[in-house]
């Protein structure tokens, strides 16, 4: 089985194609130095195509929707015209509901997937995805879990505006494990596509817990992290 990921090289792309090596199947990658002729040239070969590449922080706006909307119809169109059915899961995000020029660009790619859905018959799967954590995560990026871990674990400062506001947050392990049940064809028609658990934390308290994680290093005794998010930030920390 071919599995094409596009944004290969980013965060979830490289925990992806990792998991899908584990498991013999075979990840076709798709990154920034890609050009769309070698994106139709690796659709011809796929069996599944999980788009991850998007457009986070651009120099113009504009470029929210050129990358996000449209090298979403770039693949649609790629699909049709290879003349078979491919799945497409495509990884948005919660944002989808936001008056923003990146929430309206990932909403738009979702009405470009589902178009092309009830044309053509294609399977879609559409994962609005919350703040993601885990191994790999770029600090001072778009993950205030990782910029905590960093600056916490490197005595570098971290800025908490606002202790009371709530993250919803998935781990990464999480959601590789819910893309592979996808791919595996493991998909209950009744379950609404989501990714669980989903973690709900305030601003102040994840500053917190990370701080007790430091904090254990000087003393060598180490928190009780559990089996819950506690956990999943202290893997998140030590990596």
């Amino acid at each position: 089985m071919n599995v094409l990921v596009t944004g290969a090289n980013g965060f979830i792309g490289k925990n992806l194609i990792i998991h899908l090596n584990e498991l013999e199947i075979h990840g076709l990658v798709y990154t920034r130095e890609n050009s769309i002729q070698d994106l139709s040239d690796l659709i011809k070969k796929s069996d599944f195509i999980v788009h991850l590449a998007g457009e986070n922080r651009p120099i113009d706006e504009k470029y929210f929707d050129t990358v996000n909307a449209g090298l979403t119809a770039s693949i649609c169109g790629s699909v049709r015209s290879v003349g078979r059915k491919i799945p497409i899961l495509l990884a948005s995000s919660i944002q989808a509901t936001f008056d923003n020029a990146y929430g309206k660009s990932k909403l738009n790619a979702e009405m470009v997937v589902k178009k092309f859905g009830g044309d053509t018959g294609n399977l879609i799967y559409i994962y609005r995805l919350p703040g993601v954590f885990g191994k790999w995560c770029k600090p001072n990026y778009n993950s205030v879990v990782a910029t905590f871990c960093h600056n916490i674990s490197h005595n570098l400062p971290i800025r908490v505006s606002n202790p009371s506001f709530e993250l919803n947050l998935v781990y990464i392990d999480d959601v590789v494990e819910e893309f592979v049940r996808i791919i595996q064809g493991r998909q209950d028609n009744k379950k609404e596509l989501s990714i669980q658990p989903e973690y709900k934390i305030k601003l102040g308290d994840l500053a917190t817990q990370i701080k007790l994680f430091r904090k254990g290093q000087d003393s060598l005794i180490s928190e009780r992290v559990g089996d819950g998010l506690v956990r999943k930030l202290y893997s998140t920390y030590v990596s």
